[in-house]
């Protein structure tokens, strides 16, 4: 098939008079590179950006044409340390005109959902093969449906679920006292409570008294229960 036939655009790549663009936000060099320069071969103005922060990643999409964001979940961390997921671009990314298309290498479900919410027009893994990521791309670009509405509908309600199961975490989290919380954050660590009476100048007596209290608040029966809640909050900014 001709690179015309495949991408439905043509050998020039255009809509109107604008050259369509695709800006790649990725935070894997080899893949981003990789692709925007597959995409070029089709006749398509592609770019690429390091997510250093999402002030640099909006700034290289404001100075392009709005076309297609093929952008990650997982953006790693910024240059102020502050974790960076692709889901919170996605609202301001399409209110500037971008159409955006979720590619992730992670299993993250409530990421993906939490982006097609917010505007996303799919999503595509990483575990694909390499054809089938351009070919869905070069697809999203020509203005092609990623996902049917029934996809849409079945990633809307995992978002649902999500926002309820995270408010009902919230809830528990927000009983536990300024302390509570330095010691549950301690023993999701691995600290036990014998490091956490001497951290904090306590007695043994105290640290058991808080830890049931902790407990009681969280409505679990153990400490490993206790651990595997707190560490289900998400790490999306923090």
């Amino acid at each position: 098939m001709t690179q015309a036939g495949r991408t439905g655009l043509g050998s020039a790549a255009v809509r109107g008079d604008a050259v369509y663009s695709v800006l790649i936000v990725d935070d894997h060099e080899l893949f981003s590179t990789s692709l925007r320069m597959a995409l070029r071969g089709h006749g398509i103005d592609a770019h690429q950006v390091v997510p250093h922060g999402s002030d640099a990643i909006l700034s290289a999409a404001a100075g392009l044409t709005p076309g297609l964001v093929v952008l990650d979940l997982e953006l790693g961390r910024g240059e102020d340390g502050t974790h960076l997921h692709g889901s919170e671009l996605v609202a301001e990314l399409k209110s500037a005109g971008w159409k955006v298309l979720i590619v992730s290498g992670s299993l993250d479900q409530a990421g993906t959902a939490a982006a097609i919410a917010a505007g996303a027009i799919g999503a595509v893994p990483k575990s694909s093969s390499f054809e089938t990521l351009l070919d869905t791309v070069l697809g999203a670009a020509a203005g092609k449906p990623v996902m049917n509405d029934m996809d849409r509908q079945k990633w809307l309600a995992v978002h649902r679920a999500c926002r309820a199961a995270e408010n009902e975490l919230n809830r528990r989290l927000g009983q536990l006292s300024r302390r509570e919380r330095e010691v549950l954050d301690l023993l999701a660590e691995g600290h036990r409570a014998a490091a956490i009476a001497d951290r904090f100048v306590v007695s043994m007596t105290t640290v058991r008294t808080q830890i049931r209290s902790i407990l009681a608040k969280l409505e679990v029966n153990s400490q490993l229960e206790a651990v595997a809640l707190v560490r289900q909050q998400p790490r999306r900014g923090a």
